[in-house]
């Protein structure tokens, strides 16, 4: 038999297990194909050859509907720092439920919270949201009306998400996306119109002088956003010095720079700007500090965010600040998500990564196992990817092979798609550790066999 068969005959056999282990969900999945499209509320959601519906979480442990238990390392995306179903949390936000999750007006609690935000995140105001996709729309505009102008600088290959004015080179192929000192601005699928590729700006993550050309070339550009550590291509480390360069390239041309901090606000204690030691004019905060329950936030400097309210800048929503999400938030911040929790978590995904990169090195397979924080990736890369184009040049059909063997498993090891990485919670324990590192010494041997070259699809 051909060496480069024996990937294509491993993924047959791991697809027919997940046929085997999940019929519940294909059954499901034919059903809610007819109401909702790809049966999934969600892009992101959808996986090949078809989702898996799930029915409960508890601590590190999730259920599918055919009562399939996994230990769970998507953990929501990374709105799970806090774990499944956290006692303290279950506790809070059972008595919130008794005395209404919406009142229409101001609750006690978004003080508390706002000021345990600003303390921890190192900023000046607060103004709650519900959704990151709704903190990143409303952060933009308070950047646009503080500055005047009107286009917004971003990193190819960062999500930040659906708002149309940052639906842009998301994951554009190496075709679309052109010059690489230039990138070519690329709607993320159909829907979007045309004059909004002229507000948004591309460059490449990681690439100063590229940067700091654009900068220099764009007198209009009201915002750099980016995610500091880009957790929408696995995860990519920033080059020492790159993310200074552009606070001094903003501050010098006078353009607000804002950081996506929906995903690392829950990876560091304090966020990206604690590890980095570079301070933004704005933040976007999400996902982690609610434990679970909808919220985000928008922080950063007076100056610019005294901007919002009657009159000026609009900024409004009937859930934000909901007593739901306060009551999360304060929860979360106070009693969770400590300096030690999050100590300890960072510890077991670290250990994680290891074992993971001693496995891949001991079986031959070319990879990288970059690590920020609580979470992780593995790049079926030789080279550990710096921005977008580099990532894509990973397998993506070991990627694809991994996941699904490990989930056959019982694990599910990071978020569903090659571009996603792992969440370590702080109810994750190392015997949940030693058992995934277990199964992962059966699945890496499959890993080295050559599978069916695959591109990444555009997901959002």
């Amino acid at each position: 038999m051909d060496y480069a068969d024996l990937g294509g005959i491993s993924l047959r056999a791991e697809n027919q297990k997940y046929l085997n282990k999940t019929p519940s969900s294909l059954q499901m999945w034919k059903r809610a194909r007819e109401l909702t499209p790809y049966g999934v509320h969600s892009n992101y959601r959808f996986t090949h050859p078809y989702p898996v519906y799930f029915r409960r979480g508890s601590g590190s442990k999730i259920f599918d509907i055919d009562r399939n238990e996994y230990i769970d390392f998507n953990m929501g995306f990374g709105a799970l720092v806090s774990g499944h179903a956290n006692p303290r949390l279950v506790r809070v936000l059972k008595e919130r439920l008794e005395n209404s999750s919406v009142l229409g007006f101001e609750d006690e609690n978004s003080f508390q919270a706002a000021e345990l935000v600003s303390s921890r995140f190192g900023t000046e105001m607060v103004r709650f949201s519900t959704t990151g996709t709704e903190a990143t729309m409303h952060a933009l505009r308070m950047a646009r009306a503080y500055t005047g102008r009107s286009r917004v600088l971003k990193f190819e290959g960062c999500y930040h998400g659906s708002n149309q004015d940052l639906l842009f080179s998301v994951k554009p192929s190496p075709e679309d996306a052109g010059d690489r000192d230039a990138p070519n601005s690329v709607p993320a699928g159909p829907g979007i119109p045309q004059f909004m590729k002229q507000g948004a700006v591309i460059s490449q993550f990681n690439d100063t002088q590229a940067t700091l050309d654009i900068i220099e070339g764009d007198g209009d550009i009201a915002a750099a956003i980016l995610e500091p550590f880009p957790m929408n291509m696995g995860v990519v480390i920033p080059e020492p010095g790159f993310i200074a360069a552009l606070r001094k390239a903003c501050d010098a041309h006078g353009i607000v720079l804002i950081f996506d901090e929906v995903k690392t606000c829950g990876k560091f204690y304090g966020g990206a700007e604690e590890v980095l030691g570079v301070k933004p004019d704005l933040k976007v905060l999400g996902k982690a500090i609610g434990g679970g329950v909808a919220v985000s936030a928008i922080a950063g400097r007076k100056k610019i965010m005294e901007n919002v309210g009657p009159g000026g800048v609009s900024h409004a929503g009937t859930f934000n600040s909901n007593p739901l999400s306060m009551s999360a938030v304060v929860a979360s911040l106070k009693d969770v998500l400590t300096r030690n929790a999050l100590s300890t978590a960072q510890r077991l995904s670290a250990a994680m990564a290891s074992s993971y990169n001693d496995l891949l090195g001991r079986f031959g397979v070319p990879a990288t196992v970059p690590v920020a924080g609580l979470s992780g990736a593995i790049s079926f890369n030789p080279v550990r990817p710096r921005n977008w184009r580099e990532f894509l040049k990973g397998d993506i059909g070991r990627w694809n092979y991994y996941y699904l063997a490990m989930m056959n498993r019982g694990i599910i090891p990071a978020g569903p798609g090659p571009d996603e990485q792992w969440t370590v919670s702080v109810m994750h324990t190392e015997e949940d550790i030693e058992r995934t590192i277990e199964v992962f010494k059966d699945v890496a041997p499959g890993i080295s066999h050559n599978f069916p070259a695959l591109e990444v699809q555009e997901s959002v």
